[in-house]
């Protein structure tokens, strides 16, 4: 599922599908890593892959794979920020402002606004071809969070798949934001307030790389990634 960056690289590097981008992080070594069941997340990924995500994520056998990184890049050559666009699901009022390419459509990775910043950002483990993402060494998975927004016989689905391969299910987190003193939350928001372990003197932070960057509203909607919401 994920490889590695050559330790001879010393960079973490994300990729779209066509090749055109790939941005080059200074850091390899990710500070964290979860899955991930919410609705936005899924369809982050139905946008990136043009409504065809991986099987696994469309049939909910398993979350999208986050990896959260530091949120500070090496700067993009003109040619690839011409193909860089900025956009939120929902409404403008969303938290959360997801990178993608628009030669190819993949979204390259997400910030919310209310946890990440300044540090950290989130990119994508598990749905190639649209996004590759190398990054060494790449942590055990620690927890699922948003399982409120999967069915219950799914999310005990996913549980019991994590024990047969594992030997036991990561800890299942329905909502995060209403389990803020659970310590595998804690874990997670401190993973996030980790300041760049890596900082090039020419490195820029994401939200310098958005400055001058419009952020659109996703028009698109893809309805049969949110039908199991109850």
């Amino acid at each position: 599922m994920q490889t590695t960056a050559s330790n001879a690289n010393k960079v973490g590097t994300i990729t779209c599908r066509c090749g055109t981008v790939t941005l080059s992080l200074p850091n390899p070594e990710p500070k964290f890593r979860c899955g991930c069941c919410c609705a936005d997340c899924l369809q982050r990924a139905y946008v990136g892959a043009q409504g065809q995500p991986p099987r696994a994520i469309r049939e909910l056998q398993a979350p999208v794979d986050l990896l959260y990184v530091d949120s500070l890049l090496m700067p993009p050559s003109e040619q690839t920020r011409k193909h860089l666009a900025l956009f939120k699901l929902n409404g403008p009022d969303a938290e959360n402002i997801s990178l993608r390419a628009n030669c190819c459509g993949s979204v390259l990775c997400t910030e919310n606004q209310a946890f990440h910043v300044p540090y950290t950002m989130a990119t994508f483990n598990n749905l190639q071809p649209q996004t590759t993402c190398f990054f060494d060494p790449v942590p055990k998975s620690s927890l699922n969070i948003f399982t409120k927004d999967w069915p219950a016989q799914q999310a005990q689905a996913l549980k019991s798949a994590e024990r047969s391969q594992f030997g036991a299910p990561c800890p299942q987190i329905a909502d995060p934001k209403n389990a803020l003193d659970d310590q595998n939350v804690i874990d997670l928001i401190n993973s996030f307030q980790m300041p760049a372990a890596i900082t090039p003197d020419d490195a820029i932070s994401f939200a310098e790389l958005r400055r001058d960057m419009t952020v659109q509203i996703e028009p698109a909607f893809f309805q049969e990634s949110r039908t199991y919401r109850k």
